[in-house]
């Protein structure tokens, strides 16, 4: 496990893959929102569930608040502007007076418009518009978090897809390899059982071959013994002598015959026998071969389990406990493959020593048989070897192109973080410019409304229908108010 340029990231490296584990950090990027209690009553309030009748009811008492107001100051300024008729009527004002008038109505105006601005009306609309703004970020945020974790969930799942893959391809070629030892093992023996029925024909062909030539023999020396029957009789005797040595040889042929045939199967017998038990054990050693290879993948899918679970405030002690252990697994499964090697070793040695020992006691028709057997086996064995260090490069072939692609998948990633926060913050600068453009629109829209209602007054249009066209202005932008 390594620390990268961030602090915050930690990079977790194994011997099948490459992590990178995102820390908590001590800072929020976000700063904590304070509410006063105030704010917080208004919020309660505003997340009343209100009827429409009593909205309704609301709605009327607001404005029938605000045509008496509007009445009240209407008064009020009449009768001011009553009284200051009434005074400046028979006064002439000079321009000094008039331009200090004018100023002071425009600084009336202009505190006017600055009062209206602070009306809790105008303020509770900014409030809720900037709330629902701050929520959307919010959730933007929440949601971008989601598709991280999702597309990191999604990575790594592919990952284990892709060494599953792996795996079920070196278990299925382990598998052929062993289908094809082994039907090689079984041509072999069939070559070995042909040979030693050709051996068995030739002998059975050889037996009768003698037989025959006995019998020949034997018809042969009767016809002689018929014809010089008459003329040799004082012979019969040493004929039948001789008549018994040829048929004594004969047995003699045969009994010896008989028990080169036993010796012949009885080697045929301990060569199949060690064949069989040579599959035998290689049967056995590929079986505890694939055993801890399973129980190695056991263990480093329990060891990868343990790594992903390290996510929170653990995460570096958790990976450097798991960084140990499989360590300590490696360690102890070199030792287990050295042992397993030397054990081989021995067994092989101890296997040609008795083969020598057994070679030499053999005939000279057995050894040449011997030669061929020890020559498969060192051609064997070279193979074995040969396929070992074939499957040892590749594994790290394997491990070096995981290695690269998750360098690869790891910068992606940083590209895409990097992205991410650009367009977050673009995304909240444009909420800031969209504000400003909000309250600038709605300055003027307010605006427009009070001329639009000032010029329907002046032009002499009935009280009654003023007050409709403004209670419709208010109720055209309830939908804004209310839409967060």
């Amino acid at each position: 496990m390594t620390m990268s340029g961030d602090k915050n990231n930690i990079t977790v490296i194994t011997r099948d893959n490459i992590r990178v584990l995102h820390a908590h950090g001590k800072t929020r990027s976000n700063p904590s929102v304070v509410l006063s209690a105030k704010d917080v009553e208004r919020i309660k309030n505003a997340a009343v569930v209100v009827t429409k009748e009593e909205e309704a009811r609301r709605v009327m008492n607001l404005t029938r608040e605000r045509v008496a107001a509007a009445e009240a100051a209407r008064d009020r300024r009449e009768r001011l502007e009553s009284l200051e008729k009434r005074r400046t009527a028979h006064l002439q004002l000079s321009d000094i007076e008039k331009e200090a008038k004018d100023k002071a109505n425009y600084l009336l105006a202009k505190a006017q418009m600055q009062l209206d601005e602070e009306e809790d009306d105008i303020k509770r609309m900014n409030e809720l518009i900037l709330y629902a703004k701050c929520v959307s970020i919010r959730d933007a945020q929440v949601q971008e978090k989601k598709l991280i974790q999702h597309e990191r969930k999604v990575e790594d799942m592919r990952l284990d897809a892709v060494m599953e893959n792996e795996r079920q391809r070196d278990l299925q070629r382990m598998e052929e390899r062993q289908q094809q030892r082994q039907q090689e093992l079984r041509r072999g023996a069939q070559v070995i059982q042909q040979q030693i029925t050709e051996r068995r024909e030739a002998a059975m062909l050889e037996s009768e071959r003698r037989d025959q030539e006995t019998k020949a023999t034997l018809a042969a020396i009767a016809r002689r013994a018929d014809q010089e029957k008459q003329e040799k009789r004082a012979k019969l005797q040493g004929q039948r002598a001789l008549m018994q040595q040829v048929v004594q040889a004969n047995e003699d042929a045969i009994a010896k015959k008989k028990a080169q045939k036993l010796a012949d199967q009885d080697e045929d017998r301990r060569l199949l026998e060690y064949l069989v038990e040579k599959e035998q054990k290689e049967i056995e050693k590929d079986r505890e071969l694939q055993e801890r290879k399973a129980e190695r993948e056991k263990e480093l899918a329990r060891l990868h389990a343990a790594q992903k679970r390290a996510t929170d405030k653990l995460a570096e002690q958790d990976a450097l406990r798991a960084k140990r252990a499989t360590e300590a697994y490696e360690r102890e499964w070199r030792r287990k493959e050295r042992e397993a090697a030397e054990k081989r070793v021995r067994e092989e040695r101890a296997l040609r020593e008795e083969r020598a020992a057994q070679q030499a006691a053999r005939e000279a028709a057995i050894a040449v048989e011997a030669n061929h057997l020890r020559h498969e086996f060192d051609e064997n064995l070279t193979r074995q070897r040969e396929e070992n260090e074939r499957i040892r490069a590749s594994e790290a072939a394997r491990a070096d192109m995981h290695r690269q692609y998750s360098r690869d998948v790891q910068r992606q990633i940083s590209e895409r973080e990097a992205l991410l926060k650009k367009a977050r913050d673009d995304f909240f600068m444009e909420g800031i410019h969209l504000e400003a453009e909000r309250r600038e629109k709605k300055a003027k829209i307010d605006g427009i409304r009070a001329r639009k209602l000032a010029e329907l007054k002046t032009l002499g249009v009935p009280e009654k229908y003023c007050k409709e066209v403004e209670r419709k202005m208010l109720l055209s932008e309830r939908p804004r108010l209310t839409g967060p």
